[in-house]
């Protein structure tokens, strides 16, 4: 072959080459520049939910923006690879294969079985409102709040600020923590001594003013079951109240140290046991 001739081949290969890459190059800016679109305008629309006054429906909408964005990222990318196969001359073999084994096999073909199954579970997750953004959630072993669904996987954030990622198609059990209410209960000990029927008034009007002040916090008023258990040194009597989602943890604690101050107030110990050690041989 002559010099000219490969200066030739060269110069047509290399031309092919360079569009070819010019080609691909397009693809994935133009890929790039959608997601980015989509990302502002589900972005903007996350930002609007956020403040609505419908917090329950709010929660949702942020959920539906940000599997819509994962979920857009992976179909741009998708495409974007196969007009890149068909760039690089593989166009007709991928039509062969599509053709032939169909797009359930390819994806088989590919190991694509748990990605699938994940991506469907996260649907069934949005639609059914399983859980939103934002709420606090038990999946399986792990506790935390949303912080994102994405078309594969779940995010969560411990209190510990430990990120958790959960794969979709592995959540067989959830327990939403933010739906309606939650219960806040408390057992209080009381001194077998006391009157328990004076001293359960007290702890009425306790919890009534707790209940005036905190108002926003509940569901229903509080109240007093009365005597739930004989303990070993105490009688135990239990307090409930239904509150706003999340709440019961905040009304537990402020519940906890009324009751302190208030039985240090009126002078009522609480019980506690005690052990007395008697040594072997040796009489008082």
């Amino acid at each position: 072959m002559k010099w000219d001739e490969i200066w030739e081949t060269f110069k047509t290969t290399g031309l092919k080459i360079a569009t070819n890459l010019v080609l691909i190059l397009l693809v994935f800016l133009a890929a790039h520049i959608i997601l980015v679109i989509i990302s502002r305008y589900t972005g903007k629309a996350i930002e609007r939910a956020k403040k609505m006054e419908d917090e329950k429906r709010g929660k949702h909408i942020v959920t539906l923006m940000s599997v819509s964005r994962s979920f857009s990222r992976y179909l741009l990318y998708f495409f974007a690879i196969l007009l890149t196969m068909n760039i690089l001359g593989f166009g007709a073999n991928v039509n062969n294969v599509l053709v032939t084994a169909g797009v359930g096999s390819l994806v088989l073909t590919f190991g694509a079985q748990s990605f699938i199954r994940d991506v469907v579970a996260g649907l069934f997750i949005v639609f059914e409102r399983q859980y939103s953004v934002g709420d606090f959630v038990k999946i399986g072993e792990y506790t935390g709040t949303v912080t994102g669904i994405a078309t594969r996987v779940t995010y969560l954030s411990t209190f510990d600020g430990t990120r958790i990622i959960v794969p979709n198609g592995q959540i067989n059990s959830v327990i939403n923590y933010g739906n309606q209410f939650n219960l806040a209960k408390i057992v209080v000990p009381t001194p077998y001594d006391a009157n328990t029927q004076e001293l359960i008034g007290k702890i009425e009007s306790w919890l009534k003013e707790y209940y005036e002040a905190n108002k926003e916090i509940f569901v229903e008023e509080p109240k007093v079951l009365g005597v739930s258990e004989f303990g070993a040194s105490s009688v135990d009597v239990t307090l409930i109240g239904k509150v706003q989602p999340l709440k019961q943890w905040q009304v537990e604690r402020d519940w906890r140290l009324l009751v302190k101050s208030k039985f240090d107030a009126e002078g009522i110990s609480i019980p506690f046991q005690t052990i007395t050690v008697h040594e072997a041989g040796k009489t008082e």
